[in-house]
């Protein structure tokens, strides 16, 4: 079964969880609000409800359980404290990325195969440790986050990541490819050249250090995705074609 992963959007990372959470709970709230004057909120005795004011827009929230353990990762990875697997995604929840120079958390996609794919950010984390080792690192981690949809696409006008863009070598995605990169399975964790008795890979192809090796920069990933046509980018095989560097 399909993993539960995050994809930065800014650098094409990929952040698998340990385990599938067992729910996703999913709520909304609507943009309503009471309706207020300067001496606080409209109301009367003849009313059966309150004025509302309808702002648009809302809120969209996905809340995940999820769980990692040391004992569970695989054999062919050496893990000695649960937050070795886990702050990556507590980063999500920093202030790790800058639009028109303030700082906020980074725009990422909540993926799970492809039922799922969501555009936001992460808003809050908290985590429960419950089994140690004797010197103190913890082995066990329970992390609970909430995940908020974004409405604006990253890469449009007013999206998280449209300033950057501009600030971005430009690439000419129609034009002949100038080269390609090697990509070791077909992004789904599986060996290179397919063999099946070779051990799996823990982690899918990294789109970003593709950009990196072709462009000297991780954010330019999206750019090879069009121009290979690869419309999910947990599964895709190589290799991957580099189309060359224009004018805006």
């Amino acid at each position: 079964m399909e993993r539960v992963a995050f994809l930065l959007e800014e650098t094409g990372e990929h952040l698998r969880c340990l385990l599938n959470p067992e729910t996703v709970v999913m709520s909304r709230t609507a943009g309503v609000e009471p309706r207020r004057s300067a001496g606080g909120r409209l109301t009367g005795a003849a009313l059966a409800d309150d004025p509302l004011l309808f702002t648009g827009g809302g809120r969209t929230e996905l809340q995940l359980d999820l769980l990692f353990d040391v004992d569970l990762v695989p054999e062919q990875t050496v893990v000695s404290d649960v937050r070795q697997m886990t702050r990556p995604i507590w980063r999500l929840a920093e202030n790790s990325a800058e639009t028109r120079r303030r700082r906020r958390p980074p725009a990422a996609r909540f993926v799970w195969g492809r039922s799922w794919n969501v555009p936001g950010v992460v808003t809050e984390v908290a985590e429960r440790f419950d089994r140690f080792s004797p010197d103190g690192a913890p082995l066990r981690s329970w992390m609970r986050l909430l995940f908020v949809r974004v409405g604006t696409g990253a890469d449009e006008a007013g999206g998280e990541n449209y300033d950057l863009a501009q600030r971005l070598p430009h690439v000419n995605v129609g034009a002949a490819s100038v080269g390609s990169l090697p990509v070791l399975g077909d992004g789904r964790g599986e060996a290179a050249g397919g063999d099946p008795s070779a051990p799996p890979s823990v982690w899918p192809v990294d789109l970003g250090l593709l950009s990196q090796s072709a462009y000297g920069t991780p954010l330019l990933w999206k750019a090879l995705c069009a121009h290979n046509g690869i419309d999910d980018p947990f599964h895709f095989a190589g290799p991957v074609a580099v189309p060359p560097l224009g004018e805006r």
